[in-house]
């Protein structure tokens, strides 16, 4: 009876040595294309990135998204779309806020969501117009032109109504 024990215990362990690699084998790696240096709060990206089977062959999935959430434990969600070759997708992500977020990308309904380290979202820069600087609005720059225009055509007339010989062109 022990022999058989023996050689039950050594048939047990040859299938884990034999079923451990088999099984980790079996896992999705996600990379992306590039990330931006530093994402702002407000701002549209577009991720690109490549699901791979076992981090070597691309893998078509049905179903990808990025994943991010919030310090107070709010989910957003980013569906990626195929993009070019098989495996490869992007994601439109808008973080709402600045902060600090967990993300993780989903990889298919079969493998589990690949977590990302924590990204750390700048908070949109406030604009300012400088005292120097030329602005946007064209009422700003063409009403004070249009007045003093009007006011110099009305100097003129009245010049000429007193004098009786300026002529304006």
């Amino acid at each position: 009876m022990s022999r058989t024990l023996v050689l039950a215990f050594v048939a047990a362990l040859a299938l884990v040595a034999v079923a451990a690699p088999a099984a980790a084998k079996e896992r999705a790696i996600t990379t992306f294309d590039s990330l931006p240096g530093q994402m702002v709060a407000g701002t549209t990206y577009a991720l690109g990135y490549t699901i791979r089977m076992d981090g070597t062959d691309p893998l078509k999935v049905d179903r990808t998204e990025i994943i991010a959430r919030t310090s107070d434990g709010r989910s957003l969600s980013f569906a990626g779309v195929p993009d070019g070759a098989p495996g490869h997708y992007v994601a439109k992500v808008t973080f709402p806020a600045a902060g600090t977020y967990q993300w993780s990308v989903t990889q298919g309904d079969y493998f589990a969501p690949m977590p990302l380290a924590p990204i750390t979202v700048a908070a949109a820069p406030v604009a300012t117009p400088s005292s120097g600087a030329p602005t946007e609005d064209p009422l700003r720059t063409a009403l004070p032109l249009g007045i003093a225009g009007a006011a110099a055509l009305v100097a003129l007339r009245i010049a000429r109504r007193r004098t009786g010989h300026l002529r304006v062109a």
